[in-house]
C-alpha cells in the first residue's frame, strides 16, 4: 500500500485517484470481511456438527474433545505449512540449476496471479473495460471451440 502510494505521489494523480483508492480499498475489505465472517460460521458449524456425531458414536465426551483437538491442531498445523510456503521468497534459479532441471526454472518464470491481474488493470486503463472484457470472452470462446474441436472436452 504504502508502494502504491508513493507511486501516485511521483505521478502527480495523489490527489485525483487517492479517493477512488481509498474506495476501492474500503469496499473490498468490507466485502472479503462479510465473506471471512459467513465462512468463520461454517467453520463453527462443522466443528460442532463433528463434535456432536464424535460424542453420539463414542459415548465419551473426553475422547471426543480429544479427537477434536487433534483433528484442529493439524488443521492449524496445515494452515500454516501452506502460508509459509505462499509467503516464501523466491529466489532466481541459477544457470546450473537450469541446466539440471529445466522444467522447474521454467516454472518459477511463470507469472503469479497478481502479476497478470496488474497487466489486465493495465490494460483496462489503456483500452477501456468493454474492450477487455470483449477480447476476454472472444479468446474463451475461440478456446473452447478449439478444445472442443480437438476432442479435449
Amino acid at each position: 500500500m504504502f508502494g502504491a502510494a508513493l507511486r501516485l505521489l511521483a505521478a502527480g494523480e495523489a490527489g485525483r485517484r487517492l479517493g477512488d483508492y481509498v474506495k476501492n480499498l474500503a469496499t473490498r475489505y468490507l466485502v472479503l470481511s462479510a465473506a471471512g465472517t459467513a465462512f468463520l460460521g461454517a467453520i463453527v458449524f462443522a466443528i460442532l456438527a463433528g463434535f456432536w456425531a464424535l460424542i453420539s458414536r463414542n459415548n465419551d465426551p473426553v475422547t471426543s474433545a480429544g479427537i477434536m483437538a487433534g483433528i484442529l491442531a493439524l488443521v492449524g498445523f496445515l494452515i500454516a505449512l501452506i502460508a509459509y510456503g505462499a509467503t516464501r521468497e523466491r529466489q532466481r534459479p541459477s544457470v546450473s540449476e537450469v541446466i539440471r532441471q529445466p522444467v522447474q526454472a521454467f516454472q518459477s518464470q511463470v507469472p503469479t496471479v497478481d502479476d497478470v491481474g496488474r497487466r489486465i488493470e493495465g490494460l483496462v486503463r489503456q483500452y477501456g473495460a468493454v474492450r477487455v472484457a470483449t477480447a476476454a470472452a472472444a479468446g474463451g470462446l475461440v478456446a473452447g471451440l478449439l478444445a472442443k474441436k480437438f476432442r479435449q472436452i
